[in-house]
């Protein structure tokens, strides 16, 4: 106000932040503090919200993305082989795209197909021949499991491992079936493939669980853990176990009381080779404790091979597949049974189809046509 009570209007201010830009349209010259054209004001907010929708969705992109590597690993018996290979993949994985959260939880090698196809897991361990049992709504299965998909197959193989003490007076499993004694043997719960093969190999030798008990036996399903314990405490003396070799269960329980491992007559091995499984052998030196340690057991075999559920996201599977092509050395060193691996072997398992993420990693790698 001026002293006369008249209202006058100040000169603009000459300090340069305070100048507005001149255009070919502003025409008058520069305005009264305050009073910006409308148009101007809403072309800043129109910026402004374009940032914030851009922000938002570039956010939203990233915790999607994010959300897609939060996956499940269904694994094995903690205790046994395929709990420690997960763990060790998933460390290998996050040393090269610390954004995957993939958590290992324990399983079995028959129920894993199950619990993917059922989506309680995005990917799982397996062994092609229940894997396409399961694809197919084959024995062990009465559905097909149409979500299996193939990401890595040829991940090294588990080996059927009979063992005993090694002072143990049968020197061969048929003796054992024929003998028809008190036996105590172990294995791991239903649902495995360790206690699935158990049953076969009982089948082959026309003998049941209830045969086994009947005569004063014992038939133990538990934990590859309290096997273990088991064995070491003299409360069991077969350990039946299906696991890549090493095996530690197999070093923990020779550790403690000297053990043998059996071998499989030919007959036997070509019984399994019927249901899919594969012939192979214990190589030499592959345990200190046990006895028998400096000859090749022969035995039967299966594949590892890590499987994902068909909805599981095709960019996770393809950076999840790329990490281990690309590092094939540290793929190896995981396990001593991946020390062979070769990823030509990776690609392809019966007639279950591919996850698509990994069928472009395969691509790319000059793997797959």
């Amino acid at each position: 106000m001026s002293p006369s009570g008249s209202s006058t209007a100040r000169p603009p201010s000459t300090s340069p932040s305070s100048i507005p830009a001149a255009s070919a349209q502003d025409g008058a010259g520069p305005r009264p503090e305050g009073h910006e054209p409308d148009d101007r004001r809403r072309t800043i907010m129109r910026r402004l919200s374009a940032i914030v929708l851009a922000l938002a969705l570039g956010l939203g992109g990233t915790a999607a993305w994010a959300q897609q590597k939060n996956l499940t690993w269904t694994a094995g018996q903690i205790g046994g082989g395929w709990y420690a290979q997960a763990g060790g993949f998933v460390e290998l994985v996050r040393s090269q795209d610390a954004s995957f959260n993939i958590k290992v939880v324990p399983g079995a090698g028959i129920q894993n197909m199950s619990k993917l196809q059922a989506g309680e897991t995005e990917i799982a361990w397996g062994l092609p021949p229940f894997i396409a049992a399961s694809y197919n709504g084959q024995d062990p299965y009465t559905d097909k499991h149409s979500d299996m998909r193939l990401v890595m197959n040829g991940l090294g193989f588990v080996h059927i491992q009979w063992c005993v003490p090694a002072d143990y007076p049968d020197k061969s499993i048929r003796e054992i079936f024929e003998k028809k004694g008190r036996t105590t043997i172990g294995t791991t719960p239903p649902g495995g493939s360790d206690e699935w093969v158990m049953r076969k190999v009982f089948e082959f030798y026309k003998t049941t669980y209830n045969d086994v008990r009947s005569r004063g036996g014992k038939v133990i399903l538990v934990s590859y853990t309290d096997l273990t314990t088991q064995y070491r405490d003299r409360n069991m003396d077969i350990l039946f176990a299906n696991l890549a070799v090493p095996g530690a269960a197999i070093q923990e329980a020779s550790l403690g009381r000297k053990m043998r491992i059996l071998p499989m007559d030919d007959d036997l091995i070509k019984f399994m080779e019927a249901h899919g499984l594969s012939r192979g052998v214990i190589p030499r030196g592959s345990y200190k404790d046990v006895v028998n340690n400096d000859v090749d057991i022969p035995t039967i075999a299966m594949a590892n091979a890590i499987v994902a559920n068909a909805k599981v996201s095709e960019p996770a599977v393809y950076e999840f597949t790329k990490i281990l092509l690309k590092n094939v050395g540290a793929v190896r060193k995981v396990h001593p049974a991946f020390k062979d691996f070769d990823p030509k072997d990776a690609v392809r398992l019966a007639n279950v189809p591919l996850h698509p993420g990994a069928a472009k990693a395969y691509k790319e790698a000059g793997l797959l046509n």
